[in-house]
């Protein structure tokens, strides 16, 4: 899904990151945002510090940072676009050093790599943990958005229907009774704790060996579109799901780690404009895993640069004039 390796891969990959490798969470590039911001709205322009506002490299992190920077700057913010400076082990220590002051992180991601806490599966739970957590590191975790971009099932809307697929019990009852649909996975999930072995103990069965599909990462969707399999493991906000017509399982028994995105911003910045933190929930709160993955597919589908579907996206909303 253009994103972050959330769920532990993060952790493996840092260190390449920080010698200048790049990667998401299945993700692609960001498309390259253009040369221009909107013109800031009417609003009284703020007296007070530069935000300097920064995002990984990924589509929707980018869309994140570009959707706060031109709202910020409607409302008379003064900011300063840093967006694409890196992925984790870049762009944390440049926020807690002050190189940047915002950008938006996912909880999941907090807790499990920043924390090194075991997966937490509750968004407020891990939100909590967190944001105190950080409090010490004067950085301040604003509220989190609804979308959650985590690890799900997907399942090709042929199958689903014929079975009558709606969670991930009704797929694992199907796999006990051997039915045989075959599941599309990566080999790196295979063999994680918090992968298919997490993933079989919360529900209660055994993965099949003869129904695994073991797949890179990335080519899920076209062996699911070629019939080569019948579920896949996938990403809540790729947007292969609306433009492959996917069914997402919904997870019932919480399998999967929550990776709720939020504004995470140094305190100097919070307290030297106690209005931001209200400004941001406006933006964050409309922002739910339906909404990030159109926004998702209009960037990486319809080749819309980042900055026309973050404008486009605000202004409908009423958020830029």
């Amino acid at each position: 899904m253009k994103k972050r390796l959330s769920l532990g891969i993060v952790v493996a990959l840092s260190l390449a990151l920080a010698f200048g490798g790049v990667i998401g969470c299945g993700a692609k590039p960001a498309p390259k945002p253009a040369e221009t911001t909107p013109p800031a709205a009417t609003d009284v322009a703020k007296k007070g510090p530069t935000i300097k506002i920064s995002s990984k490299t990924f589509t929707e992190a980018a869309l994140l940072g570009t959707m706060s920077l031109q709202y910020l700057k409607g409302l008379g913010y003064p900011v300063e676009n840093k967006m694409g400076l890196g992925e984790l082990a870049v762009i944390r220590p440049a926020l807690t050093s002050g190189q940047i002051d915002l950008y938006w992180e996912y909880t999941g991601t907090g807790v499990i790599n920043l924390m090194e806490h075991a997966p937490v599966f509750e968004a407020e739970e891990s939100y909590k943990l967190i944001k105190e957590w950080d409090a010490k590191n004067n950085i301040v975790w604003l509220d989190y958005a609804p979308l959650d971009d985590t690890y799900g099932i997907v399942v090709r809307g042929d199958v689903a229907e014929k079975y009558k697929l709606k969670t991930i019990s009704d797929y694992v009852a199907l796999a006990n009774k051997g039915e045989g649909l075959k599941f599309i996975g990566f080999p790196e999930w295979e063999g994680r704790a918090d992968g298919l072995p997490s993933f079989e103990k919360t529900y209660g069965f055994k993965m099949p060996k003869a129904d695994y599909v073991n797949v890179a990462m990335g080519l899920n969707y076209e062996t699911l579109a070629a019939k080569k399999g019948d579920l896949a493991l996938a990403f809540t906000t790729e947007p292969r799901i609306i433009t492959d017509k996917l069914v997402m399982l919904v997870d019932d028994k919480k399998a999967f780690p929550v990776y709720n995105a939020a504004p995470v911003v140094r305190k100097a910045i919070v307290d030297a404009y106690p209005t931001l933190a209200a400004d941001l929930k406006k933006l964050s709160s409309l922002l739910d895993t339906k909404t990030i993955t159109e926004l998702n597919r209009q960037a990486d589908v319809e080749k819309k640069s980042v900055e026309e579907v973050s404008t486009t996206f605000l202004k409908s909303k009423g958020l830029l004039k």
